[in-house]
């Protein structure tokens, strides 16, 4: 059956986002089609975009993930694509399907969800540039900077000659030493986050410890403020400030956070609850169908104990029925905000400075009957809606985000524009969550970083990769061996030129006979007279090195490979259990024989096996390749997609 590709391209024009809709041949959906109804694809594909993506980079096992790119070809000879000449393509969504020319929409597999970059018009075509969605990770983390615009003890942005220009602090899971912002050295205001925070867990002054109180501080005391992320002295500094930080604040005050027909959430007159009637945004059958009469203020809210003069923020998970919907959220009743629902999954926030000691945040009716479904409501201190947090008798209590997985969650939400569950493959998390159970880490940021840069260093403390799932969705992995459960096998009847390879890692690819790691990274390094003269020597000896360092060694792997390197990783791992318990990971994972093997399919055998992605497991069987005849497993770490070419090149590790 002849096979079609069908692109969806945003892009900028005219003061508003258009879509344009373009094919390899003639298609239009079908009258009846439940998302396009009798939408036609211009045939003005020339030839369908080559794509590749990686885990690590291409022959790597570890290190940076890497964007994937491509490059989509347009017929222009009749001057249609002139008229957009003047558009902004560039970081706008772009959609690729694959499907039977003869089908209907829904018959159509999304292959490709990630953005444009840039056009070029050459002659009779127009070239379109893309990226994957990792592209959207190639940017600051922090955007904001200190305006240096105190006024004596008025502010806290710092002055001209201290802080200003420089990105605000950022501080994740339990950083040691970290050197606090001189927010306002006039009223002895230090910042270590950008945002609410746990807690500041300790204080020093040239390295000697500060007291920790709750009124007002003397000399050799301070006290925090966890809402805006930083510490009031009680006295004139004699040095560098910098402490211990439990860092970005997570908690969910409500109860039965999806649980709408719960007594806890009040429901006023001719409000129903239909309980779990649909797939909520973390795709189980969670949400539940909420009817609100047309009874102006009528709802639904829950009360939660908050303190007076500090900003919480409400969020919700909401879609409409049938067609669209208005309604008001609030958390105050006297600051309602108006908000339009429709048939697609989105959360709505709001945030407010709180006046009384409780509120009710809620949904309410503007005078229009609403019929809706709703799922994860949260409440929480700060101006910022982060990782949705599912609660059921008990609220989720304050806490911070150390686990590998729940960090680059955090980051995702609150410094992209990804939306916790609806752009996040769920389900990588959580198993990665799982598989790095009790584990903690922590990083500090106080200089220019890209999210990538931070996603990174996360993950290679724990030899894992992130990357985007075929249809947009943020996913992460760590590196293990193959279980011997494959997705999908291959052997000579679809494969072709298989090869091993070497790596592009140290050494090669050869077995490593030591693993060395860094833990507890101690954020500034501080000697000599940088310390006051009352610290004690364990802690000048703790504060005079950057990391510490355990190993995991195979003296044998020696005998077989005496050009064996050592694998060195400064991570951002906490406890010495856990660096420990990772080199022995690591030595086991990379101190065997590991093949890296490369071959190619046809497009319609790859895409008839599954079409795998990173970080899947596969096998390659050959009687004629190496001792393969039984087959190997291997783990996918590079997929090169030539649909013009009709060939598909896995690259596979194990």
């Amino acid at each position: 059956m002849p096979i079609l590709y069908l692109a969806e391209i945003a892009l900028y024009q005219n003061g508003a986002v258009e879509t344009l809709r373009l094919a390899t041949g003639p298609y239009r959906t079908a009258p009846d089609d439940p998302a396009l109804p009798d939408i036609e694809f211009l045939p003005l594909i020339v030839s369908p975009p080559g794509f590749s993506a990686h885990a690590f980079g291409s022959g790597r096992t570890g290190g940076r993930s890497t964007t994937g790119a491509g490059e989509i070809v347009l017929n222009n000879a009749d001057r249609f694509f002139d008229r957009y000449a003047g558009a902004g393509w560039d970081g706008r969504p772009f959609r690729l399907y694959r499907g039977p020319a003869a089908g209907r929409f829904d018959e159509f597999n999304l292959i490709f969800a990630g953005t444009a970059e840039q056009a070029e018009w050459r002659d009779l075509h127009l070239h379109l540039f893309l990226r994957d969605r990792q592209a959207e990770f190639e940017v600051p983390i922090q955007r904001e900077t200190y305006a240096g615009s105190n006024s004596g003890s008025a502010g806290n942005e710092g002055t001209a000659d201290d802080i200003k220009g420089r990105p605000k602090l950022l501080c994740y899971g339990l950083c040691h030493n970290v050197p606090l912002a001189p927010l306002n050295t006039a009223a002895l205001r230090y910042g270590a986050h950008d945002g609410s925070i746990f807690s500041v867990d300790e204080l020093y002054d040239r390295g000697a410890p500060l007291s920790k109180v709750t009124g007002t501080p003397a000399a050799g005391q301070y006290r925090e403020n966890v809402t805006e992320g930083y510490v009031t002295l009680g006295g004139n500094p004699a040095g560098t400030i910098t402490a211990k930080i439990s860092g970005e604040r997570l908690e969910n005050l409500f109860l039965w956070s999806e649980q709408f027909m719960n007594p806890a959430w009040t429901k006023d007159p001719g409000v129903t609850v239909e309980n779990d009637v649909i797939l909520g945004p973390n795709g189980g059958p969670t949400a539940e169908r909420i009817d609100i009469p047309a009874e102006e203020g009528a709802g639904f809210r829950q009360s939660v104990s908050v303190t007076s003069g500090q900003p919480y923020t409400f969020s919700l998970y909401l879609r409409s029925v049938v067609g669209s919907v208005t309604l008001s959220i609030g958390i105050e009743a006297t600051t309602e905000q108006e908000i339009t629902l429709d048939e697609i999954w989105r959360r709505f926030t709001l945030t407010e400075t709180v006046t009384g000691s409780t509120v009710s945040p809620g949904l309410f009716s503007l005078g229009n009957a609403a019929a809706i479904y709703a799922w994860g409501a949260q409440i929480e201190l700060g101006e910022v809606a982060k990782n949705g947090i599912v609660t059921g008798g008990t609220a989720h209590p304050p806490s911070y985000t150390a686990q590998p997985a729940d960090m680059l969650r955090t980051i995702a939400v609150t410094r992209s524009e990804l939306v916790d569950f609806l752009d996040l493959d769920h389900a990588s998390f959580q198993s990665l969550n799982e598989a790095t159970a009790g584990l903690g880490l922590g990083l500090f940021i106080d200089r220019e970083m890209s999210i990538a840069e931070a996603f990174d260093l996360i993950c290679e403390s724990i030899g894992g990769f992130w990357y985007f799932t075929r249809d947009g969705r943020l996913a992460v992995k760590r590196l293990e061996a193959p279980t011997g459960n494959p997705v999908a096998v291959f052997d000579r009847s679809v494969a072709a030129n298989p090869r091993r390879l070497t790596t592009n890692d140290a050494g090669r690819g050869l077995p490593n006979h030591r693993v060395v790691l860094g833990w507890r990274r101690n954020w500034l390094v501080q000697q000599g007279d940088q310390l006051a003269g009352s610290v004690p020597a364990e802690r000048r000896a703790f504060l005079s090195e950057e990391y510490r360092t355990v190993a995991a060694a195979d003296p044998s792997v020696r005998v077989a490979h005496p050009l064996s390197e050592e694998l060195r990783r400064m991570t951002l791992l906490e406890d010495s259990a856990d660096a420990a318990a990772e080199a022995d990971r690591l030595l086991a994972l990379h101190g065997v024989r590991r093949d890296l093997i490369e071959f190619e399919l046809p497009v319609a055998a790859y895409f008839e096996a599954g079409a795998p992605w990173l970080g899947d497991e596969i096998a390659y069987r050959d009687e004629c390749f190496l001792d393969y005849a039984a087959g190997r497993a291997l783990i996918l770490l590079g997929v090169e997609e030539e649909y013009e070419a009709d060939r598909i090149t896995l690259q596979a590790w194990g």
